[in-house]
């Protein structure tokens, strides 16, 4: 039970981004003014409400802001206002989405409020972590990233109101100090990274707190770096205070465009992992883990504790194709480890067939056979959104969500969440 439920924290090591040592990902959207917003129905464990919704997102140049502001009045209960939208976390402050300066792997990188897909390094320790994924508490947090060619840093903090999750990576060019260096040394970097965890959840005394502390060690050199194809290798040692550590080497491709048709980029890393260690453990999942859940094993300090030695692999693919569908796919297993397996799934088709708007976003952990895949349950998140263009400024949609949401006895549990709205999309 043990090594099961073990598997399941490695859903929060699944990626939504591309390359972390450098690659700006090549198929972001670009920069676009627009306001959405709308009156709608939800219905949360079979509990109807009405929402109204506000969610606007501005670019100017480098800079973005995005805001959602939603309120969800109990349709039951004389349309009260459902205060757990904005109660803990950020509380109010959560209509902030996120506000921006540029994007991950610019020269110049810095984000606050919900951080989605927060990376340090080549993300053995912390890869794609999402301080926003208890959706009723969401937190403001800060993801800031400075690179001066020869050193360079990368910084993440969960939340500026408490700082209960902070990492950085440093790292530095050595043989961008020489003048006469071969030209593809230029880019090989050697970096060090540091995770610290200041409020987590005691299983024995859920009253106490305790700290957690990850080191990591690594470096990678882009060795292919033209207009048709990029590519990357990269070694990386992870190490946490007091438990386990692992190893990893991977590669990392990349093909831009291809005669305008698709792109493509893919990435595999091996991975050597230790007794009492769990790589990618600051995830996309970990807020959810952090202050403990309805089963005990799933704590991140009784799951460090019980993690076996063994192998295992990630891989990944991200592309576009025609620039009208963007597809997202990862995997990994370990190797000897039954139920080890973990898969993400993200499709975006904005405008690929006339008037409709599809996407969707799905991780799963706990795979051993295809049916767990198509299964839903306390190892599942998925959001679905299926709408239809009426004209050129509303859409009347239908939003599917499964995800967990913490009770009043401070557990988590899973929850249903259907929204049919009508929406203004207004783009400039």
């Amino acid at each position: 039970m043990k090594k099961v439920c073990w598997t399941m924290l490695f859903l929060m090591g699944l990626s939504a981004t591309i390359f972390a040592q450098g690659f700006q990902d090549p198929f972001q959207d670009p920069n676009q003014n627009n306001v959405m917003g709308g009156l709608g129905m939800t219905w949360i464990d079979g509990q109807p409400y009405t929402t109204i919704t506000l969610a606007p997102e501005l670019a100017f140049g480098k800079f973005g802001v995005g805001l959602y502001l939603q309120l969800l009045m109990d349709n039951n209960n004389n349309f009260k206002l459902r205060k757990e939208e904005y109660q803990g976390g950020a509380g109010i402050l959560r209509a902030i989405n996120y506000i921006r300066y540029g994007y991950k792997g610019d020269q110049f990188y810095g984000r606050v409020g919900s951080l989605e897909m927060a990376t340090l390094a080549n993300g053995f320790l912390m890869w794609n972590y999402n301080n926003a994924s208890n959706y009723d508490k969401r937190k403001i947090g800060l993801a800031l990233d400075i690179d001066f060619g020869k050193v360079g840093f990368e910084s993440v903090t969960s939340s500026l109101g408490r700082l209960e999750l902070i990492g950085g990576n440093l790292y530095f060019r050595p043989f961008r100090f020489m003048n006469d260096a071969v030209p593809i040394l230029r880019n090989f970097r050697v970096y060090g990274t540091y995770v610290h965890e200041d409020h987590l959840k005691s299983v024995l005394t859920p009253t106490t707190y305790s700290k957690l502390n990850a080191y990591g060690a690594g470096a990678d050199l882009r060795f292919l770096n033209t207009p048709f194809i990029q590519s990357a290798i990269y070694g990386d040692y992870g190490k946490f205070q007091d438990y386990g550590s692992g190893k990893a080497v991977g590669i990392n491709v990349l093909f831009p465009e291809f005669i305008g048709v698709f792109g493509l980029a893919a990435k595999f890393e091996k991975r050597f992992v230790g007794e009492q260690f769990i790589p990618n453990l600051f995830g996309p999942l970990y807020e959810l883990y952090r202050e403990g859940s309805n089963f005990d094993q799933l704590n991140p300090d009784t799951l460090l504790k019980y993690a076996p030695k063994t192998e295992g692999y990630f891989g990944q693919l991200v592309g576009h194709i025609i620039h009208k569908v963007r597809l997202t796919g990862s995997y990994q297993r370990l190797n000897g480890i039954k139920r080890s397996g973990i898969l993400h799934l993200e499709a975006q088709a904005p405008d690929l067939v006339p008037r409709f708007v599809l996407s969707g976003y799905y991780d799963k952990a706990n795979i051993e056979t295809f049916k767990d895949v198509r299964t839903l349950d306390i190892n599942s998140v998925l959001t679905a959104e299926v709408g239809y263009r009426l004209n050129r400024f509303l859409v009347l949609s239908t939003i599917y969500r499964w995800y967990w949401i913490e009770t009043d006895n401070g557990n988590y549990k899973p929850v249903e969440r259907i929204e049919p709205r009508l929406s203004f999309n207004f783009q400039f």
